[in-house]
């Protein structure tokens, strides 16, 4: 069965990893499978499958359109879809479903995140999303994908479509790249991904500040790039013990992850975060790290409470977050560790989510 799979994204972008990920799976398990984004023919990506590169309009807030104009374009010319079966990403359906629709090719909708931008482009960027999902609960031949429970309900009270049209693929974790490191001492707290304002970033020096102010012995790395980076350079300048990465790829990543203690989830208890499922937590998981964050679904695993996972309210943030750090011994944070690998494990490999996947597929194909 071919596989098309229209992405947004490039593989420079961090959220890339799951698409990557999936991809992979699906190849070794016998698709052939066709990526279709914006990346340049000679890109290495590390990813098993043809890959057609679509041009796309630089002007701000009409990329995502414009390249799926073009995707609409490249795919009205193909001519074997026999048997196809298209993987849409949100921002491009709207102009793909027409073509989609005319070839008879049965299409899901990934949806990894609703609109997670603030301001204009997020006012651009909603009406794309509920066309989306409208086309998903309209269409015969079509299925949508959430991450958690929680955002399937978020759909669904937006949007009138029944529970068998959509599929939960939670964030999975490749297990091979992301290892744990036996560490003791100095704790370490580290934060990878966008490093924007409404992510809460910004609390994160003071954070640091505050623990070292009490006596503790900590660092803190901060990954990635977004509208605080430059701000939070100006910050790591006076203070010694933080350090502002660019973003980089997935193998570096992984090894700051492994030479750290403790993965910080900073993002505040407003519905973009508490739907989602954030790749980070499962890397921070299966790098053995402890984890400590604001408290709400979006960085919950479940309704079990895990002794490597604090999650505190916003309001308790530094405080909670000092007094947790400072109960920690040698001993705890070696078994704490333990722990938090063993559950990526048992519950976060891309298996899980690959499988799942492969179900949707299997059940839209045969409709």
């Amino acid at each position: 069965m071919q596989i098309m799979w229209f992405s947004a994204n490039s593989s420079t972008d961090m959220c890339f990893t799951s698409q990557k990920a999936l991809i992979n799976g699906l190849a070794s398990n016998g698709y052939d499978v066709q990526l279709i984004n914006q990346d340049s023919l000679n890109t290495n990506m590390g990813i098993n499958c043809q890959h057609f590169t679509i041009g796309f309009s630089n002007f701000p807030g009409m990329k995502s359109a414009s390249l799926a104009k073009n995707m609409a374009r490249w795919l009205n010319q193909q001519e074997s879809t026999d048997g196809c079966i298209a993987i849409v990403d949100w921002r491009l359906i709207a102009k793909l479903h027409r073509v989609l629709t005319m070839k008879k090719i049965p299409w899901i909708l990934l949806d990894r995140s609703p609109p997670a931008d603030k301001g204009v482009l997020a006012k651009l960027q909603w009406p794309v999303w509920r066309k989306a999902w409208k086309l998903v609960a309209k269409s015969t031949s079509a299925k949508g994908t959430v991450v958690s429970a929680k955002h399937q309900q978020y759909v669904q009270n937006r949007i009138n479509i029944v529970s068998n049209k959509i599929c939960q693929l939670p964030a999975g974790v490749n297990l091979e790249v992301f290892e744990p490191r036996a560490n003791s001492g100095k704790l370490k707290l580290i934060y990878h991904g966008r490093l924007d304002r409404h992510r809460g970033v910004l609390a994160l020096p003071m954070l640091l500040r505050k623990s070292i102010s009490a006596g503790l012995d900590i660092s803190m790395k901060l990954i990635g790039d977004g509208d605080c980076f430059d701000e939070l350079q100006k910050i790591a300048l006076v203070m010694d013990q933080l350090t502002v990465y660019p973003r980089m790829p997935v193998v570096e990543v992984a090894n700051h992850l492994r030479e750290s203690t403790i993965g910080i989830l900073p993002m505040p208890d407003i519905d973009m975060w508490a739907i989602s499922s954030p790749l980070k937590r499962s890397e921070y998981c299966a790098s053995g790290l402890l984890i400590f964050g604001i408290d709400h679904d979006g960085h919950r695993f479940d309704s079990s409470d895990y002794p490597w996972l604090k999650l505190v309210p916003q309001h308790d943030f530094h405080e909670e977050g000092i007094r947790w750090f400072s109960e920690l011994s040698d001993s705890r944070i070696s078994e704490f560790a333990k722990s938090s690998r063993e559950f990526a494990e048992e519950n976060l490999s891309w298996e899980i989510t690959l499988n799942l996947l492969i179900q949707s597929i299997q059940s839209i194909s045969e409709r």
